[in-house]
C-alpha cells in the first residue's frame, strides 16, 4: 500500500468548491489501494467538520484518523505535559485546550504561551505577550500562514502575521504546530507514518513537510504566490487530477 498527504483548500477544494477533476482523482486512488492523509493548517475547524465536508465533496467516507491538524499535533504534543497555558485565539481553540488535561490560565501564570488567529488584534495584548516571551515564556502558534484563501483570489490574514509580529517584538522564534513546523512532521515520525508523496500547492508548508518526511513533494499550480522557490518540489503539476494521472496506471 502506497500513502499519499495531500493539502485540502487550494488543493482538493477552493472554500466550498471542489475543483474540477478530483472527486474522480480521488477515488481512483482509494481503488488502487493508496491509503490518503488529509493535511491541512486550517486551526479553526474540528476534524468532525473537517471529515463532514470532505465527504460531502468527495461522496466518500473519511476516516477521523486520517485528517491532520494543527489541533490535532498540539493535543498530541501536550500530551503527558503538565503546562499553565494561555491561549491567544478564538473561543473555539480556548474550549479545545481547555478540553485537554491541562491548566488553562491568563498570562501572568502562564509558562507557555499558544498563539492562535482572531479577527481584531489588540497590539497592547500582543505586546505583553511577545514581552512574556522575551522574559522566558514558552511560546508556540497553531501555524504561520501569513493568508488563507477564502475564494480563488481573495485571502485574508493568517496566523502567520500575528507570530511574524511576536517574532519581532520578542527577538524569539515562535514553534509551530503547522506544516512548515518541526512537530507536524514529528507527528507522522512519531506514528511511524511512511508518506511516499505529499501534494499541495503551498513551498513554504506543503513542499517543506514533504522534504522533511522524505516523501516525493508534489507542487500544484493555485492563486498563491509562493515566496519560496518552487524548485524545493520534486515535480510540479497543473492540479491534483494531472498528478493522479500519472502514478495510477
Amino acid at each position: 500500500m502506497k500513502t499519499l498527504a495531500t493539502d485540502l483548500d487550494g488543493t482538493l477544494y477552493l472554500d466550498d468548491l471542489l475543483i474540477k477533476g478530483v472527486e474522480s482523482a480521488y477515488k481512483s486512488l482509494i481503488l488502487d489501494n493508496y491509503k490518503i492523509y488529509h493535511t491541512t493548517n486550517n486551526s479553526s475547524q474540528s476534524t468532525d467538520v473537517l471529515a463532514k465536508k470532505l465527504s460531502n465533496l468527495l461522496n466518500a467516507d473519511i476516516d477521523l484518523s486520517s485528517i491532520v491538524t494543527p489541533l490535532v499535533v498540539l493535543k498530541e504534543y501536550l500530551s503527558n505535559k503538565k503546562l499553565s497555558i494561555f491561549v491567544y485565539g478564538s473561543k473555539d481553540v480556548k474550549d479545545f485546550v481547555s478540553s485537554i488535561s491541562n491548566t488553562v490560565t491568563n498570562i501572568e501564570n502562564s509558562n507557555f504561551i499558544i498563539m492562535g488567529r482572531v479577527d481584531s488584534p489588540s497590539e497592547s495584548e500582543l505586546d505583553l505577550i511577545a514581552e512574556s516571551i522575551k522574559s522566558g515564556k514558552e511560546g508556540a502558534t497553531l501555524n504561520k500562514d501569513l493568508t488563507y484563501p477564502i475564494s480563488e483570489s481573495e485571502f485574508k490574514p493568517g496566523n502567520g502575521q500575528i507570530a511574524k509580529y511576536i517574532e519581532s517584538k520578542s527577538q524569539k522564534e515562535l514553534q509551530s504546530f503547522g506544516k512548515e513546523g518541526e512537530l507536524y512532521s514529528q507527528y507522522f515520525l512519531n506514528k511511524n507514518i511512511d508518506v511516499d508523496y505529499v501534494i499541495g500547492d503551498r513551498v513554504d508548508t506543503d513542499i517543506m513537510f514533504g522534504n522533511k518526511l522524505g516523501a516525493t513533494s508534489i507542487l500544484v499550480e493555485s492563486s498563491i504566490e509562493n515566496f519560496m522557490s518552487e524548485d524545493f518540489a520534486d515535480r510540479k503539476f497543473k492540479d491534483f487530477p494531472t498528478f493522479v494521472s500519472s502514478i495510477i496506471n
